[in-house]
């Protein structure tokens, strides 16, 4: 009787583990039937170290951290294309305005269907623009490949400045 009670009981908690599989939800209008699901953080530290190698100023890093067909859609509709023009961008972008970033959330996601893995974060900027500090908040959506950037897209909103102080 008392093996009896251990197999039923081995068998209960066995059966209330089986795999979920996972459907997803959303859509992208591109990929025709496609779901997402939470992806990795392994994603967000594939991230977080890009941005600290930009804050950095470390190209060498950050040129490591890219496919070769890098691409990058920027907020004005410009587009970068290769590593090549990445580096020359950014080079002219932090000697001309001193980007800084810091990430205030991040949600890595996956395709359910083609595997494809994502993140989208949230930034809050820093430029020094004609010596004036400019705030604004970015918002990319970027694609790891082989635990490489792919590509991104990048979408901005500028900040008011602070309010003068009360005298």
């Amino acid at each position: 009787m008392k093996k009896l009670f251990i197999l039923i009981l081995a068998v209960t908690f066995t059966a209330c583990n089986a795999p979920v599989e996972q459907v997803g939800a959303g859509f992208f209008t591109g990929a025709e039937g496609e779901k997402y699901v939470v992806g990795s953080d392994d994603i967000t530290d594939i991230w977080m170290n890009y941005i600290k190698a930009h804050n950095e100023r470390d190209m060498d890093a950050i040129m490591s951290m890219e496919t070769d067909k890098i691409s990058i859609a920027g907020p004005d509709g410009s587009s970068i294309k290769g590593k090549e023009m990445h580096a020359e961008a950014l080079t002219a972008w932090f000697e001309a305005e001193n980007p800084m970033w810091d990430i205030y959330w991040a949600l890595p996601y996956e395709a359910v269907g083609s595997g494809s893995t994502w993140i989208v974060v949230g930034h809050s900027m820093t430029l020094t623009i004609d010596g004036e500090e400019v705030k604004k908040n970015s918002m990319i959506d970027a694609e790891i490949v082989d635990g490489l950037v792919n590509r991104f897209f990048v979408y901005d909103m500028m900040l008011p400045p602070p309010p003068p102080p009360v005298e």
